[in-house]
């Protein structure tokens, strides 16, 4: 066996054995954008740069001054993550093709391209066009507030 290869399994078996780092901190700042943010422990006042938001399937955006905690990969400040904030701003969860964006202001459900909120709208204006000779038609101002509701719920 090299001496190489037996400087890694003795660098490996050292990771293994390392508990598994985390850290309670105070958000600082976030881009939402690349979905990043710096944050600083409550505990020691040490600084994560590019703290990741997610990993792929669930963003969050906390709430810049509340209280999180981050996931130190591989125990190299560098490789963090945020597992939980008390306060968020916004949340996306995709799975496949689906995507749920939810906001104080309301939530976006998508699938491909296609949003709900769209669809139900075309929906609504669809109804709001039937004209019944006998009998009753649709209430249109019933089906307009109806559509307004649903337009305070889906945002997107």
């Amino acid at each position: 066996m090299s001496i190489e290869r037996l400087n890694s399994l003795l660098g490996n078996k050292i990771k293994n054995m390392s508990e598994v780092q985390t850290a309670w901190c105070t958000v600082k700042s976030i881009d939402w954008d690349n979905k990043l943010m710096d944050v600083i422990g409550i505990v020691d006042d040490l600084e994560y740069f590019d703290v990741l938001l997610g990993l792929g399937s669930e963003d969050k955006k906390p709430v810049i001054g509340c209280t999180c905690i981050i996931g130190i990969i591989g125990n190299e400040s560098g490789n963090s993550f945020l597992i939980y904030a008390e306060e968020l701003e916004e949340i996306e969860i995709k799975v496949g093709s689906t995507l749920l964006h939810v906001k104080k202001e309301g939530f976006i459900l998508k699938q491909n391209s296609e949003s709900l909120k769209t669809v139900l709208n075309d929906m609504i204006d669809e109804l709001n066009k039937i004209v019944v000779i006998q009998g009753r038609s649709i209430n249109v101002p019933a089906m307009t507030v109806i559509k307004q509701r649903l337009n305070k719920i889906l945002i997107g």
